[in-house]
């Protein structure tokens, strides 16, 4: 009976034997459990990189749609007719007459088909009509509606 009971012992400790972790095993794995934490820890910082870039463009976002309601940009979309609105000329419908410093009142369209876009400009930009041509004058005068008060003849 003691040779069994010894036989049992042996083949416990034989079975012992197998049950013990393999170190060599475990230590060939190491080297590959800090890559991965390495990776996780990059995967980590870069994550939280994104999520803060992110966060700053929506603020930025933000910012603006907030800025631009401010200023009335979506009055329109909400519904709400702006002060500024009333005032505007409609789209399509331009004012027939202006009147223009130093010269008077005049018919835009007839300014625009008598006159070139560069006497136009120098007509205002100096108001006078003194540096256009003498055919040019002669045109001008036929779009004049309502001479200036202050017009004379050495204005011109």
């Amino acid at each position: 009976m003691q040779n069994v009971s010894m036989a049992k012992k042996i083949s416990s400790v034989k079975n012992l034997e197998k049950l013990k972790p393999n170190f060599s095993k475990i230590k060939s794995y190491l080297p590959n459990i800090k890559r991965v934490l390495v990776i996780f820890n990059l995967s980590s910082f870069l994550a939280i990189v994104f999520y803060v870039i992110w966060i700053v463009i929506g603020l930025f976002i933000l910012w603006f749609i907030f800025a631009n309601f401010k200023l009335g940009a979506f009055d329109q979309l909400m519904g709400r007719v702006g002060q500024n609105s009333a005032q505007a000329v409609p789209q399509g419908q331009q004012p027939a007459e202006t009147t223009v410093p130093g010269i008077g009142k005049v018919n835009i369209e007839c300014v625009q088909t008598s006159l070139s876009e560069e006497s136009i400009l120098k007509m205002v930009k100096d108001k006078s009509s003194a540096s256009l041509t003498d055919d040019e004058k002669a045109k001008l005068d036929k779009c004049i509606i309502e001479k200036d008060q202050g017009v004379t003849p050495a204005n011109q």
